[in-house]
């Protein structure tokens, strides 16, 4: 009874618990609000092409600015290698980059200067308006050197915009690139990159997008409050399992306490069945007992009779004895008489030898005359078997043509009697046509 109790309520839970998916279901596709709309085809751009000459050039610019990055990047390593890329970049272009790396080094030194100005206790020796001198000298050669620095890249640039196959070879050298350069011109490229998805856009697709957003943010704000309701259900749900669970327990524990008291029960029943047992085991042994005295006694008889058996045997046995001496006596007569038989055997096997040697004299004057008739005899042999096969492959023949014979007739049978069906079948069909 218990178990049939714990079964229904197992059931009466599981279909409440589906009543509440249910529900649940029904709520989320009530208060679910999705338009048909492909959210990527709203957000993506609607051109592909630049409309305005200004976007085009602004592009232009960033494109340009790119490309004369990817060269500046590259010319440490140009510099350093120039004695590989000279025959490709030319006379006037490694003219320049020698010049600015010249330029460069003169830079520097001049910057190690003005760093080593900075600090004092290097010139500790020297005045103070020598100092002030020598320090304005080195910032004017340094502002000086920088706008030759410029106008160097400025002049390597043109250069190298001039020439092509230059700009094509240096190029393919994008790995000896520092990861700073790297870094910019991927910096610089994906500025690019926003820049024409900005300028793809009209105020009106801009309009449009943020309000779109604005609805899919109020969206999720309705549904963050569905998910809270349905969370505080999901909590409410939980909680009556658990006071279910509660309940089941109790149910439990009482079924334990009756288990219990079963276990108790079968002891008593055990021990009772082993007290009869051993009543049982006593009395069958009394039992056993007089069995054991009455075998014995049948077994004494036995002997007895055994005894008696054995006398009577002994005078058959005697008997036995004489008529096997008997029969031994007679076999020997027997073996005697075989061999007088066997002597005037072989005395006619020795004459029937003799005779033989005589017959087989005569055997091979017969074989040479039957050796003469032979060939004339083989030669009838063949004719006869040559004859007999022209005959055989003749009535093959035969046989296979009308073979061939019966199974094109059939075959033709059957051809005209599956016109037949056809043709009956059309008739079928357009009378069932007409009908209609």
């Amino acid at each position: 009874m218990a178990t049939e109790a714990i079964e229904r309520k197992n059931q009466i839970e599981a279909i409440t618990v589906e009543t509440n998916v249910a529900r649940i279901d029904d709520n989320l596709t009530i208060k679910r609000v999705s338009p048909k709309v492909d959210v990527l085809q709203i957000l993506e751009p609607v051109r592909r092409k630049l409309a305005s000459i200004e976007a085009e050039r602004i592009i232009s610019v960033i494109e340009k600015t790119i490309d004369k990055l990817e060269i500046v990047t590259l010319l440490p390593h140009i510099s350093y290698n120039l004695s590989r890329f000279s025959v490709a970049l030319g006379l006037e272009l490694t003219c320049a980059i020698r010049e600015h790396v010249r330029l460069e080094q003169h830079f520097y030194y001049t910057v190690t200067k003005l760093i080593e100005a900075e600090h004092p206790e290097h010139e500790e020796d020297q005045s103070g308006m020598h100092k002030v001198k020598t320090k304005v000298e080195r910032y004017d050669n340094f502002t000086l050197l920088q706008q030759a620095l410029g106008s160097s890249v400025k002049n390597i640039i043109r250069l190298f915009e001039a020439n092509p196959s230059a700009c094509q070879i240096i190029q393919t050298e994008c790995r000896a690139r520092k990861p700073l350069g790297m870094s910019l011109i991927l910096a610089l490229k994906k500025l690019r990159n926003f820049v024409f998805g900005r300028l793809l856009i009209s105020p009106m697709e801009e309009k449009d997008k943020s309000e779109f957003v604005e609805n899919i943010i109020l969206q999720d704000k309705q549904n963050t409050v569905i998910i809270a309701t349905l969370e505080a259900e999901l909590a409410a749900a939980i909680k009556d399992k658990e006071n279910e669970m509660l309940k089941k327990n109790e149910i439990i524990r009482k079924l334990k306490n009756n288990l219990l008291q079963l276990d108790l029960f079968s002891e008593d029943s055990i021990r009772q069945i082993k007290q009869d047992s051993e009543k049982q085991q006593q009395g069958d042994q009394k039992d056993s007992e007089g069995r054991i005295v009455k075998l014995q006694e049948e077994i004494a008889q036995l002997r007895t009779q055994l005894n008696n058996s054995i006398t009577e045997h002994r005078s058959t046995e005697q008997a036995l004895r004489r008529r096997k001496f008997k029969t031994e006596t007679e076999i020997e007569n027997w073996i005697q008489k075989y061999d007088a038989d066997i002597q005037e055997k072989q005395e006619e096997y020795e004459q029937l030898v003799k005779i033989h040697k005589d017959e087989g004299i005569l055997l091979f004057e017969l074989e040479s005359k039957i050796e003469a008739i032979e060939s004339e005899y083989v030669q009838v042999v063949e004719d006869r078997k040559r004859r007999a096969e022209e005959k055989r492959i003749r009535e093959e023949q035969i046989y296979l043509m009308g073979r061939a014979a019966v199974t094109i007739q059939s075959f033709w049978k059957g051809f005209k009697v599956r016109q037949l069906i056809k043709s009956f079948k059309k008739k079928k069909k357009k009378g069932k046509g007409r009908r209609k």
